[in-house]
């Protein structure tokens, strides 16, 4: 008997796409993952989101008056948090980028659009020593995209930053998808983004 359980809990373990682990909920927490799922339907109205203590992190698309579409990222900082803008002039490893993986159906078209725009300030921390654009309110960026088919097709994408003071390099996988004339976009979960890792 023992052996048919630990032979289960192993293939449990390795499944990659078990997204979510097994464990007791005290009234405690199934309060709080209630509220959490009902901040998620009010504030942003079922758009992908991504929830990190520093900061939250919302991915749409929206259709320009001239029947094009831009990615739009808000991320709202939370807890003193920052990060380094795109348009920091010196190329720090940890600076935000949105990328997508290589397609024939779409592109994003560059600069990235920053809102509000951060201003350049000089700091003289040991690690940066220098000319830095740090973002330190929420902030939203458009990303403008160019679609070259009308054929159905998906793309995925990978937003990365280093969300400071926390120090860490945070890693947000998501989808384009265009269906029937219509673009989508979801945030990617777990071992989703493993393949995008190097973008």
């Amino acid at each position: 008997m023992y052996k048919s359980i630990i032979c289960s809990l192993i293939f449990l373990s390795t499944g990659c796409s078990q997204t979510k682990t097994i464990e007791s909920e005290t009234t405690q927490d199934v309060a709080l993952k209630t509220e959490t799922e009902a901040v998620k339907i009010k504030e942003f109205n079922g758009n992908p989101l991504f929830i990190s203590d520093p900061y939250d992190l919302e991915i749409t698309i929206e259709k320009t008056e001239n029947n094009n579409y831009e990615l739009v990222t808000e991320i709202i900082l939370k807890n003193d948090s920052y990060f380094v803008s795109p348009h920091s002039t010196v190329a720090y490893k940890g600076r935000f980028s949105s990328k997508l993986q290589k397609s024939n159906h779409v592109k994003m078209v560059e600069p990235i659009v920053e809102i509000p725009r951060s201003v350049e300030e000089i700091d003289p921390h040991p690690f940066v020593d220098g000319p830095v654009n740090w973002v330190r309110e929420n902030t939203t960026y458009r990303q403008p995209l160019v679609i070259n088919t009308n054929s159905d097709f998906e793309v995925s994408g990978l937003i990365k930053f280093t969300i400071e003071p926390r120090c860490s390099l945070e890693k947000i996988g998501y989808t384009i998808n265009h269906k029937d004339g219509e673009m989508t976009v979801k945030v990617l979960q777990g071992c989703q983004i493993t393949e995008l890792m190097d973008m």
